[in-house]
């Protein structure tokens, strides 16, 4: 039973993710800003979808805990959150900035300080330090933190090319900041 779960929950979040790539091309490469996030909640009778709206940090992990106590309210199965995201290459990061990454602490002081410059957003960031990819991630009682993703990169004519899913894209062990366990 535990196998078809987890073949449940990987059809699922491949729907999702398959979706979330029609959805961002939709709005071309030059329409970044525009894909809301969204959260569904899954449970024994109905899907809830929720869209969410932020400006900063702060409102995202405010929209992600009004959306993990909605799903213990609703007893649901899983909580999954489809984004458009960007993740720094620490690698390229330090050799624009010719920073040293030997030093954690240096590096993070490093980090924050230049990221403060920019306006504390990754978007601002020179391009070649960052990466993005439409990303789906899911949990719930007995499916622990499952991630996919879909990289990309500008393509000719501002549409959006997709890459191949490399090592470097694969999630780490399947953390997220946004999904805690909601249902305990």
């Amino acid at each position: 039973m535990e196998t078809q779960t987890q073949e449940d929950v990987k059809s699922m979040m491949a729907r999702l993710l398959d979706a979330a790539k029609k959805t961002r091309e939709s709005y071309l490469y030059s329409g970044d800003e525009k894909m809301l996030p969204m959260a569904y909640i899954y449970n024994e009778h109905n899907i809830t979808v929720m869209a969410l709206t932020w400006t900063d940090d702060r409102e995202k992990y405010q929209m992600a805990a009004f959306a993990n106590r909605e799903a213990r309210k609703a007893r649901a199965k899983s909580l999954s959150f489809v984004v458009d995201s960007r993740w720094l290459n620490s690698e390229k990061f330090c050799e624009y900035y010719k920073l040293d990454h030997s030093n954690e602490d240096a590096y993070r002081r490093d980090y924050h300080r230049i990221r403060a410059a920019h306006g504390g957003e990754m978007k601002n960031l020179p391009r070649e330090v960052w990466e993005e990819a439409v990303v789906v991630f899911t949990n719930g009682p007995g499916i622990p933190v499952t991630i996919q993703m879909a990289p990309y990169k500008e393509g000719p004519n501002d549409t959006i090319e997709w890459l191949p899913l490399e090592d470097r894209h694969k999630p780490d062990g399947g953390k997220s900041d946004m999904l805690t366990d909601w249902w305990s």
